[in-house]
């Protein structure tokens, strides 16, 4: 007897999907059957869904709601797990859509725009018992090394980690499927602090497994045009407070060129009581010389970790499990978030307002 398939739907194809479609093709224990839009959504949206599914190679309908999928008619049987790969304002609505209607999800990161949004996402998951999983990139290669060396006690206790994340803004119109889903707060809901900040909270709560109590952030629209007339920051440098008086330090933002040979570069600085260690993203690398100078060639990091944790959800799901970060990580994570806005705005210190993992408004 053959072993069970994992058949995965997605809802809408708008932001980062061709390359989950793209990923999860490559697993052998993945059935993908097809891609949903609302009717409701702007022509481009049902246009940009229907051509990622066309470029999968798997079926495309348009339903006036997403829970629809729970009744098996717009691709056949219910689906085992829907990807949902809208614009970031509308994760949250269809995740708790989907949820409501007893399906299992993966969200595309952010989980929702606000914390708010994430309660409400927390709460569906609750009364329907179902997995709420969310994408990150705690299962990139060089931080679970460097979460080995820190149980290992290499480097002592944690008191200081340093983050950086750079996106290279030449790579802008080739690495965001449209510009405005990053820009525009109508889709987006904010800048790339919003965009990135999550990865680097998620990488110093996986790495010490402390809280984040304070933040104090700077934000700026300093590099990129698009940013500028959108009124929506490129960069943010950002301090966070952690509990037992450890500290954080976050640099990020999307800047004319990153300093690696991938659309984005991303590196951790760990400072202990023994010691120290690096976890940098685009290492191992081969540097080719040429008549145009130096060329890195390294694994593009964001492919890397997304790869791996969608193998992981994959395992537990087909196991009867939960993955190891879904709507309670995210929403510890979007909190931070939301404290570095109110941090600016305020131009002082303020506090993280998560509510503990596990525990719903």
């Amino acid at each position: 007897m053959s072993a069970r398939r994992l058949r995965v739907a997605f809802a809408s194809a708008v932001r980062h999907a061709s390359d989950y479609l793209r990923l999860l093709s490559d697993d052998d224990r993945v059935e993908l059957v097809g891609v949903v839009e609302e009717a409701s959504a702007p022509d481009w949206v049902r246009e940009d869904s229907r051509s990622a599914a066309e470029r999968a190679g798997v079926a495309f309908a348009e339903v006036d709601d997403v829970a629809a999928l729970a009744g098996g008619g717009p691709l056949g049987d219910p689906p085992d797990l829907v990807v949902v790969c809208a614009e970031p304002t509308r994760h949250a609505r269809l995740a708790v859509a989907l949820l409501d209607a007893g399906l299992d999800v993966l969200v595309d990161k952010p989980v929702a725009t606000t914390s708010a949004d994430a309660d409400r996402v927390a709460a569906a998951a609750a009364r329907a018992g179902r997995v709420c999983a969310v994408m990150n990139r705690t299962h990139a290669p060089a931080l679970r090394r460097l979460r080995e060396w820190v149980d290992a006690g290499h480097v002592g206790l944690p008191r200081h980690l340093d983050l950086e994340l750079l996106a290279s803004g030449a790579h802008f119109a080739t690495s965001v499927e449209r510009p405005e889903l990053v820009v525009d707060r109508e889709l987006s809901g904010g800048g790339e602090l919003l965009n990135f900040l999550g990865y680097c909270t998620d990488a110093a709560a996986y790495l010490t497994g402390l809280r984040a109590l304070e933040v104090h952030a700077f934000t700026g629209s300093l590099f990129l045009e698009p940013h500028r007339a959108a009124g929506v920051e490129d960069t943010a440098v950002v301090t966070v407070g952690l509990e037992r008086g450890v500290t954080v330090t976050v640099t990020l933002g999307r800047v004319p060129f990153a300093p690696g040979g991938t659309p984005t570069t991303s590196s951790v600085r760990l400072l202990g009581s023994h010691g120290h260690a690096v976890a940098d993203d685009d290492a191992p690398a081969v540097a080719h010389f040429g008549a145009h100078g130096r060329t890195t060639i390294a694994p593009d990091a964001g492919q890397v970790a997304a790869a791996a944790y969608l193998r992981h959800v994959v395992d537990a799901i087909l196991a009867g499990g939960r993955p190891d970060y879904g709507i309670a990580e995210a929403r510890e994570s979007l909190a931070v978030t939301d404290a570095a806005y109110r941090s600016v705005a305020t131009g002082d210190v303020v506090p993280v307002t998560a509510r503990p993992v596990g525990e719903v408004a």
